[in-house]
């Protein structure tokens, strides 16, 4: 048993230093209230920067950003885009050294907010750019290469792309199939295979591509195969064996460029690779992980534009003699929507101020994506709901935001990969802590032991282990309901892989559970810290509707969470995948109730 104990404390020591993370550290049963308080301050200087910079931005697209015709076109027009690049839009995040303007997370995660709402293709245009297409050479690019590629990148002369997707690997990256195969006469790689759903595949002259370079001691399909190389084209967009495929017609998000990219005996030089061979898998998860945050910027922008044209219309809609704001049911919404989008924004800076401190927030930007791609689509509904038939016309611009919000679900990684994600990290470091039982559990007497033990521990841990000591007093209830959840679902956690082992990564039932309880935990602890700032700044009465609102979302997602906790031992899973096994035996629904 001491050798066990001894074992677990060295593991838990590296685990500290390996891990600079605030949901991993939750998962290990630890609060790193460094990590999240104070809520991260935005320096005057960065917000006069980017103010300046959102007017510049507001000016140029009232004067050259037509949305109606564009978006009727299907086209964005190239003219514009290099406006966009003379306005310094697509050099935010390059360093000022490679002619940028080196912005902070924090600082491009607001412009991404301001560009968003009043035109989403136009934002494509720039995030695709660098958000993820260029996002590779920054992270993981040589100093020859930056100083070769950045500078005209940054003033929007070359324009980036990022090409992962291919016919049959989406989210699975591990599956792509495109290949690259080296040329030692030459020094070079020949790239055959085609990407799929390319933004900005139209006009880019900067791609970093996925493929596989298939060598002796390497497994076949293994990570270690992959590698990123930047394809670059000539300035009239051509390269041999390179081309484009026709555009995509798009539910939504109509203007922005979407094609296949396709290789056909493509010679790449070997000075291309970035990263370095077998580091393409690591290269492309790295780039999606800094993407996600500033989509749920964007998603924040979204929010923001719909409140207000909700309270525009409902408090001058009169039914009844009475204002429609007035009616219990649409405050209910209004509530709702100003609450929620409250939650998401202290996510998103919460979450850019980490990616600012230089430490893991792949968890972090994982929650501000998938919760603020679903919270866009919700209160763009609810805007349209409130707006009545106005609604769902087309001078409105409800329809249109739908439309183009609906990707934000499925690219850079669907909701249901990224639950997935989030979940599967908290089993690993649950299972890395039962690895180390792992000698005893061999023997039954031992086991009874080492589980009494191991309960009895998180037993008391529920009540000790988890404190939030910086949240503000007034507060106290609210954090300890954070703390209390925190515990449940370090033990929840640690319960489901004792008793499914590698069988876990299956259970997508209880995954999907126990992501939305990370979400939630997430969501609370960004808005206590938000609201303990803005109390400790201005103080408890000029601060009352921030208070009232984290705890009106903290009574909101306890309920969440004991539901999805709870769902964990007591659920009818069994039951739903019966009812899938009859609608894929039948083709479709299996309920014939006029006999045809």
């Amino acid at each position: 048993m001491s050798t066990v104990k001894t074992e677990k404390t060295e593991k838990t020591a590296r685990t500290e230093t390996e891990a600079p993370s605030f949901l991993k550290a939750l998962y290990q049963g630890r609060f790193d209230e460094s990590l999240v308080f104070p809520f991260p301050e935005i320096p005057e200087d960065t917000k006069e920067l980017v103010t300046a910079f959102a007017d510049a931005y507001r000016d140029f697209d009232a004067q050259f950003i037509n949305s109606e015709k564009f978006d009727a076109d299907h086209f964005f027009p190239r003219d514009v885009v290099k406006g966009l690049g003379d306005l310094g839009a697509m050099g935010m995040s390059i360093p000022e050294e490679y002619g940028g303007s080196g912005f902070s997370a924090t600082a491009y995660c607001k412009m991404m907010e301001v560009i968003g709402p009043l035109d989403a293709s136009a934002a494509i245009v720039v995030g695709a750019h660098q958000s993820i297409g260029i996002k590779p050479l920054l992270l993981f690019g040589s100093e020859e290469q930056k100083k070769k590629w950045l500078p005209d990148l940054a003033t929007g002369k070359m324009v980036g792309a990022f090409c992962l997707t291919e016919p049959e690997a989406g989210s699975d990256a591990a599956s792509l199939k495109m290949n690259a195969v080296y040329d030692a006469a030459t020094d070079e790689y020949v790239l055959t295979g085609t990407k799929q759903w390319i933004s900005n595949g139209g006009f880019a002259r900067f791609f970093t591509i996925f493929a596989r370079i298939p060598e002796a001691g390497i497994e076949p399909g293994s990570h270690k195969e992959i590698a990123c190389f930047a394809v670059v084209a000539s300035e009239d967009g051509t390269l041999p064996g390179f081309s484009r495929g026709v555009e995509e017609k798009k539910l939504g998000l109509c203007a922005s460029s979407t094609c296949q990219i396709i290789l056909d005996g493509c010679r790449v030089p070997a000075f291309n690779i970035i990263g370095g061979k077998g580091n393409g898998f690591r290269v492309a998860v790295e780039t999606l992980n800094t993407g996600r945050t500033s989509l749920g910027a964007g998603s924040v922008g979204g929010c923001k534009q719909m409140i207000k044209l909700a309270v525009e219309h409902a408090t001058q809609r009169k039914q009844f003699k009475t204002r429609i704001a007035d009616f219990e049911m649409i405050r209910e919404k209004i509530s709702e929507m100003t609450a929620h989008t409250y939650v998401l924004e202290s996510m998103v800076y919460m979450t850019a101020g980490l990616v600012d401190k230089k430490v893991d927030y792949s968890l972090e930007g994982a929650c501000c994506k998938v919760w603020g791609t679903e919270l866009l689509w919700k209160t763009i509904n609810e805007a349209l709901q409130i707006s009545g038939g106005n609604g769902f016309m087309n001078e409105y611009p409800y329809g249109r935001g739908l439309r183009d919000s609906r990707i934000n679900m499925i690219f850079e990684g669907t909701n249901e990969i990224l639950r997935l994600f989030i979940a599967l990290t908290g089993m690993k470091e649950a299972g890395d802590v039962l690895k180390d039982f792992q000698g005893a559990l061999s023997h039954p007497v031992a086991q009874y032991g080492v589980l009494k033990g191991h309960a009895q521990k998180w037993m008391r841990g529920t009540v000790t282990s988890y404190k939030l000591d910086k949240v503000h007093p007034s507060l106290t209830p609210e954090a300890d309901q954070a703390a209390k959840y925190a515990a449940v679902l370090r033990n929840a956690c640690e319960t489901m892989v004792y008793r499914n082992r590698k069988n876990v990564v299956n259970r997508q039932y209880l995954l999907h559970r126990i992501a939305d309880v990370v979400m939630d935990l997430y969501a609370q602890i960004a808005t206590l810290s938000r609201v303990t700032a803005a109390i400790e700044k201005k103080g408890e009465e000029k601060a009352k509707a921030e208070i009232e609102i984290v705890r009106w979302f903290s009574f909101q997602a306890r309920h969440r969470m004991v539901a999805n906790l709870k769902a964990l031992d007591k659920h009818k899973d069994a039951e739903a995948t019966a009812i899938s096994d009859a609608a894929y035996e039948a083709g479709g629904y299996p309920f014939d109730l006029w006999g045809w």
